[in-house]
């Protein structure tokens, strides 16, 4: 199956029989993949890997998932990248932080790969490529769109 983006999906989670179920349904979606345990492997990664969307644990150690998305928003040759949070952890702080380095959207762990996978859909246009203005620089709160309760996205960008 050819890869459905021009750059791989750069996942990040430390634990490690995730890591590898999320990159075997990724790849077998049509996704390149590249896998880490730790968010300061990733920056390099980021940088010269050409990742088109970062899809992050947020509790990792060391470097969390907030840090390594501030981290990109900081790079000119990463700030575009957008970043994708996965978390057991909800509550309005999580969403607040979220907010400040610019997330795309915060899924809910255990998060499904299909679910996974409609959220890279979103994020990324069907020519593969990342859509423009995946989040303008300064969003706030109100240009978050809450998500129905049970569903696997706390939250999204406005796509439209």
């Amino acid at each position: 199956m050819p890869a459905r983006q021009d750059g791989p999906v750069l996942l990040v989670e430390d634990d490690r029989n995730a890591l590898s179920g999320y990159i075997e349904y990724l790849e077998a979606a049509g996704y390149e993949v590249v896998g880490v345990t730790d968010g300061r492997a990733a920056l390099p990664v980021a940088t010269t890997g050409g990742a088109k969307v970062v899809v992050t644990d947020i509790n990792l150690p060391g470097m969390s998932g907030f840090d390594l998305a501030a981290a990109l928003r900081e790079a000119p040759l990463t700030r575009h990248i957008p970043v994708i949070g996965l978390t057991a952890n909800w509550s309005r702080d999580i969403h607040t932080r979220a907010v400040a380095v610019q997330m795309s959207a915060v899924l809910r762990k255990p998060c499904l790969p299909s679910h996974l996978v409609a959220e890279l859909e979103r994020v990324l246009d069907r020519r593969g490529g990342v859509r423009a203005a995946v989040r303008p620089p300064a969003a706030q709160p109100s240009q978050m769109v809450s998500m129905p309760t049970g569903s696997p996205v706390m939250w999204s960008t406005r796509t439209s």
